[in-house]
């Protein structure tokens, strides 16, 4: 039964994506590109593309929350991210606030080499220190990710999953 509820809701998401492109808008402008440092869940490269309408975020790294109860975990994840409301702080402090949809993927090296499939909610907060001086590319941001497991421990089945992300991008 949970199979099922899982599917289904995956497949909600998926036909929501389309109508959420069209409504809400990405973060940085269209054809941008950023890359930076990502810590939390995978700790490492952090990327962004820009596409107008919305962005694409990625990380790959190292599971370093993981690290903690012993894991050796390499970790990569993907998510499209919309704008849906931006905090008006005034002169020049405006912090978008973001949502979107995505996977994670991990591969457990600890002991017997297994892998790990999520699907994830990140939502966030961020804020580009370009509206201050235009020299300084750099946007920072704290998203939470709550999902479900699709695959844990190389085993299907469902559970929640939650990624942590702190990080600092140089947008180009």
């Amino acid at each position: 039964m949970k199979k099922k509820i899982a599917l289904v809701a995956l497949m909600l998401v998926l036909l929501a994506v389309p109508a959420f492109s069209a409504t809400f808008g990405g973060t940085t402008r269209e054809d941008s590109v950023g890359v930076g440092l990502n810590l939390g869940t995978n700790t490492g490269v952090a990327l962004r593309f820009g596409f107008g309408d919305f962005d694409v975020l990625a990380n790959v790294g190292f599971d370093i929350l993981d690290a903690f109860n012993g894991e050796f975990k390499v970790a990569g994840d993907a998510a499209v991210s919309w704008n849906y409301y931006t905090i008006d702080g005034g002169r020049a402090l405006e912090f978008p606030l973001t949502f979107g949809v995505g996977a994670n993927v991990a591969i457990d090296f600890s002991n017997d080499v297994s892998t790990d499939l999520s699907v994830i909610f990140p939502f966030g907060i961020e804020y580009n220190f370009a509206q201050l001086n235009p020299d300084v590319p750099i946007t920072v941001y704290f998203r939470l990710a709550p999902g479900f497991y699709i695959l844990q421990a190389s085993k299907v089945g469902v559970d929640f999953d939650m990624a942590v992300y702190l990080g600092a991008i140089w947008n180009f």
